[in-house]
């Protein structure tokens, strides 16, 4: 259950430190299962998360949290285990978001990712090889309007907007997002802008269509 500063005796920190040991040591156990049935070589294991941290954790250097489009709200670990295909011990700088996840899973069961249709990429040529990083074109939308907070990131650049004000980052330099570039890259702003415009009205569009009873 999400619990907030203002709830009635709200958890602390120590709390929060108590469930992530937890977590910790149960993830230890299935990991060790895996092993003594002998599957650990054949089983892809990845350990994500959906937003980024909540109030009683600690996001540095992203700049804030869970329920915005900042990097601390969105900017999540991932981490990849399959023994047999992935090479260990590597960090990759290759943007994803979890929709890849359908896609590699599908893909690593010897699936067609590419034919299935999915938003998402198939990881897995990425993961094994390390290749050069694949320059993605992203997009967040959170709340409810008329105070939706949104973001597309294409590459290293990424476009906040917050009501009227648009802030323009790049999170490859700045991941801590203070540096606001909008006046020195007024042309990036609006190709961003427009993009993240033609995605919303893609997204609502089908929203509209999924809302329709069958006949409408």
């Amino acid at each position: 259950m999400l619990q907030l500063p203002a709830d009635e005796n709200p958890p602390s920190r120590a709390d929060y430190v108590a469930m992530v040991e937890d977590m910790d040591a149960n993830i230890g156990r299935i990991l060790d299962t895996l092993a003594a049935r002998g599957l650990a070589g054949n089983t892809l294991v990845v350990f994500t998360s959906d937003n980024g941290g909540e109030w009683l954790s600690r996001n540095a250097p992203f700049f804030y949290r869970k329920d915005t489009v900042w990097e601390g709200g969105i900017r999540v670990p991932a981490i990849v285990r399959w023994p047999t295909v992935v090479p260990a011990g590597r960090t990759l700088s290759q943007v994803a978001v979890t929709m890849d996840l359908s896609a590699t899973f599908v893909a690593a069961a010897g699936g067609d990712a590419a034919g299935a249709g999915f938003e998402g990429i198939d990881l897995l040529p990425i993961l094994r090889a390390a290749g050069p990083p694949v320059e993605r074109t992203l997009f967040w939308r959170v709340g409810p309007a008329p105070a939706q907070a949104r973001a597309v990131r294409s590459g290293n650049w990424k476009l906040v907007v917050e009501g009227p004000k648009q802030l323009l980052f790049d999170v490859a330099r700045d991941p801590g997002e203070r540096d606001e570039l909008t006046a020195r890259h007024p042309d990036r702003v609006r190709r961003l802008k427009a993009q993240l415009d033609a995605w919303e009205k893609d997204v609502d569009a089908e929203a509209g269509k999924a809302a329709r009873p069958p006949g409408a």
